[in-house]
């Protein structure tokens, strides 16, 4: 591997000094003129002025509906800034308190109305909070969810893509292989997944079986990109969609629809969008301060939407996916907020000297210690205002306190042997108020783990909040984080549990019909049916109803329940198939009959907007079938089409002590250390050599020229190096061609002591500090007196930078 060197403008870096590069500031935000100053009449009711509190006042600005919604520019005019209670009067007739979500302000917002954020999902759930603020403060009952029936499917009636991939490879590859090559394939320049123009045809086509819909080819997610997303059309793109759309109805041509196995005793069919959404309300929300539910589902920005300003966005920075039904999962990188805007956090939770932090959480493994930083508000990993970590089976609680130091510490941590934290979907709390202290919650229940009562004090507003790392990347935590709320009060042990049975995520109500198999019309079982990632549906808690209010005429038996995917009864996951459920003649149905307070997960197929659900039973009613078994399919497995390349990168701690190492300076030198906290956040966080950016680079040279203007500054350190070297004499003669070796072995031995495979070539080395020190030697008579010694601190630093530490 060759050696590469530093380039000249960075040596003049050195040659002025040898210092680090200054801090880039970020300039404070621009201030937005609004309409808010209200002189108005004052509010007539107390309701009028909870709706000015917690609505009027955030919505008014001339950056949002007050552009338009006033006196005398656009009707309705909620926003009017002349008579607060006309607004009020405008307002009640497009907000619904009972259902805020409901709320025409919020449908409107969602529909793509005048959103002030890049995504209309993230200014319609802030105004649903805005809503629910004010509802909160009323009398307001909360809203119920009302079953309605769906509309009519019967199972079979879709198309499903075969396991062979020959009608894709005559049809819709062709075109992705010719246009989507550059960037959808794993071995091209800037990669992108998904990687359906794979050279490998198999991982292709399993890269795109969700991203083609056979029954509407027209809704395919390939036509739709192109159409009316506009994403990287080859030539025209109303053109190029057409002629996907051809591909995609080539295919769907030539598949039959699914064949229902006769032998079945199947329910009505329904897919998600048959499903009522289950409503979001329900939790205790008075006190929240920011509020991510990770709707958004793409782009780089996790918006806060609690409707406190500033909103405290998260910007995603790295290995991070979205995960369908709400959520981010985090393989390496950060999401992160600007510092000035985690400002709020301290602020508000300094005021009242309480606060809680609470997450649903997906922990990859039980392996990751440190602690790993799943939400952090913080400067490094040894100044911090809070993190919620993990250590293993451990949740840690650091706090900045008046009982503890800057880094938080001594952390607060559930119990060892009780191994609280599992690798599943877990609610997690912290609480922390000055009479009881620091307490952890994880699924409702108290851990029981105690810290004595102390203030919150001290705390630093010029933190950030961070989730998945610590602000200088060395706390990686790994996972995926469905909802994170931050609360400036102690929730109570009784709002800690309601929120936890309002559970989360993004959920439907399917209702599967089965009248015509009990002999009962209106009758279906229910279940709660979610979005559990990417790849699965979580199916929960199924129990019997009657939309007519009707009881059961006779005994009921159902027995061998199995859940069935696109015309066939899947593999896994059936939860209930050798269970027996027995309901006597006379039970009511009006508010349902509970089956099974289990639940289950199934794979997905053809995606959420696709996959058709239906239910099979082995007896129900007067109706059964005697199963053999469900057959379980051969599975394909595709080997991959790239393999890892063998040569990784130190990572910061690892970079900061090789260093150290090398050159026998202490990692705690005043300058070397000041350096480190300076740039360790732009140093590499992950070991693969594919996520290596040249920023790092930039900063990997300023921590060398602290360690090598440290090593060289010192007499002993430089003089056990260069015993043979007089580095007072000037350039002409220190660098003779004579004394050269002197110098160059002695370095070269010191900062690159191994020799392994990788290592470049001495002699290439010699070369490259030959021609860089007669460079620098070359002053026109007129050197300084010390540019013997810079030029050693600059050779020095073209080594101890280079390829050589960095690659492993």
């Amino acid at each position: 591997m060759k050696l590469y060197l530093l380039p000249l403008l960075t040596l003049s870096l050195l040659l002025a000094g040898c210092g680090g590069a200054e801090v880039e500031q970020n300039p404070p935000p621009p201030v937005q003129e609004d309409n808010t100053n209200y002189t108005g009449p004052a509010p007539q009711t107390d309701d009028i002025q909870l709706f000015k509190l917690t609505l009027w006042d955030n919505i008014a600005g001339a950056n949002r509906c007050g552009a338009c919604h006033v006196q005398g520019n656009t009707a309705p005019y909620f926003a009017r800034n002349d008579d607060i209670n006309q607004a009020y009067a405008a307002a009640v007739p497009l907000v619904n308190l009972a259902d805020p979500a409901q709320s025409l302000l919020v449908t409107k917002l969602a529909g793509g109305h005048n959103c002030w954020l890049a995504s209309d999902t993230a200014c319609a759930d802030t105004m649903a909070q805005w809503l629910r603020n004010w509802a909160n403060s009323t009398d307001t009952e909360s809203a119920t969810v009302v079953l309605v029936a769906p509309p009519v499917r019967e199972p079979g009636s879709s198309k499903v893509l075969p396991q062979d991939p020959a009608l894709f490879s005559n049809s819709v590859y062709p075109l992705l292989r010719q246009y989507c090559v550059n960037c959808h394939a794993p071995d091209a320049a800037q990669t992108q997944s998904p990687f359906f123009a794979d050279s490998n045809l198999a991982a292709a086509y399993e890269a795109s079986r969700k991203l083609i819909n056979l029954d509407n080819p027209q809704l395919s997610r390939f036509v739709a990109r192109l159409g009316g997303e506009f994403h990287n059309c080859w030539s025209n793109c109303d053109a190029d969609a057409a002629e996907m759309l051809a591909a995609i109805r080539q295919i769907a041509d030539n598949v039959e629809l699914t064949a229902l196995d006769p032998a079945l005793v199947p329910s009505k069919a329904l897919r998600l969008e048959d499903g009522i959404v289950a409503s979001s309300g329900g939790r205790f929300e008075a006190n929240q301060i920011a509020f991510y539910q990770f709707k958004t589902g793409e782009g780089v920005i996790a918006y806060d939407t609690s409707g406190v300003e500033p909103a405290a966005n998260l910007s995603l920075q790295g290995d991070i996916n979205w995960v369908t039904g709400w959520g981010i999962q985090l393989n390496s990188g950060r999401a992160q907020a600007s510092t000035q805007n985690s400002a709020k956090l301290a602020q508000l939770m300094s005021a009242t000297g309480e606060m809680s932090v609470e997450a649903w959480v997906v922990p990859a493994n039980v392996v990751q210690e440190g602690p790993a930083a799943i939400v952090s508000y913080a400067g490094s990993s040894s100044e911090r205002n809070f993190t919620l970590g993990q250590s293993q089976y451990n949740y840690d609680f650091l706090l900045r306190s008046g009982a503890g130091d800057f880094a938080g510490l001594p952390a607060l941590s559930t119990p060892d042997a009780d191994e609280v934290l599992q690798a599943t979907l877990q609610h997690v709390v912290l609480t922390q108020d000055p009479v009881n202290g620091r307490r952890i919650y994880v699924n409702g229940q108290d851990t029981g783990v105690r810290e004595e009562a102390a203030a919150i004090r001290n705390w630093d507003s010029s933190y950030a909040l961070i989730v998945g790392n610590e602000a200088n990347g060395n706390r990686q935590w790994q996972g995926t984080i469905r909802l994170l709320a931050l609360h400036n009060k102690a929730l109570s042990t009784t709002q800690i549990q309601q929120n936890y049975e309002v559970g989360v995520g993004q959920k439907f109500y399917l209702l599967f019909g089965i009248g015509e198999l009990i002999n009962l019309a209106d009758s279906y079982i229910v279940f709660e049916v979610a979005q559990f990632d990417n790849y699965s549906y979580l199916f929960n808690a199924p129990y019997l109803v009657n939309l007519a209010g009707s009881s059961l005429p006779q005994d009921l038996t159902i027995s061998g329940m199995a859940l069935g995917l696109n015309g066939k009864e899947v593999v896994t996951g059936q939860a209930w198939l050798k269970q027996q459920f027995n309901l006597a003649a006379g039970t009511a149905l009006t508010e349902g009959a509970a089956l099974s307070a289990q639940g289950t997960i199934i794979g997905t197929e053809l995606g959420a907007a696709a996959d058709e659900f239906f239910l099979s039973f082995g007896r129900i009613g007067e109706f059964e079938n005697v199963r053999t078994g469900i057959s379980v399919p051969v599975q394909q497995i595709i080997a991959a089409a790239t393999s890892t390349s063998e040569i990784g990168l130190r990572t910061f701690a690892e970079i900061h002590a090789s260093m150290s190492a090398l050159t026998g300076v202490a990692q705690q030198q005043s300058a070397v250390s000041a350096v480190y906290q300076t740039i360790q956040r732009q140093l590499p966080a992950a070991d693969s050599i594919d996520t290596f950016v040249s920023a790092q680079q930039m900063g990997i040279t300023q921590l060398a020229i602290a360690y090598c203007n440290a090593a060289i500054s010192d007499n002993s350190i430089r003089q056990s190096w260069f015993p043979a070297v007089d580095f007072s004499a000037g350039p002409a003669t220190t660098y003779s061609l004579a004394n050269r070796p002197l110098f160059m072995q002695p370095l070269l031995d010191q900062l690159i002591p191994l020799a392994p495979q990788s290592s470049a070539l001495r002699a290439d080395v010699e070369t490259e500090l030959e021609a860089l020190i007669t460079r620098l030697s070359n002053c026109g008579g007129a050197c300084s007196a010390d540019r013997s010694t810079t030029i050693a601190k600059a050779a020095c630093t073209s080594v101890l930078a280079s390829a050589e530490l960095l690659v492993q």
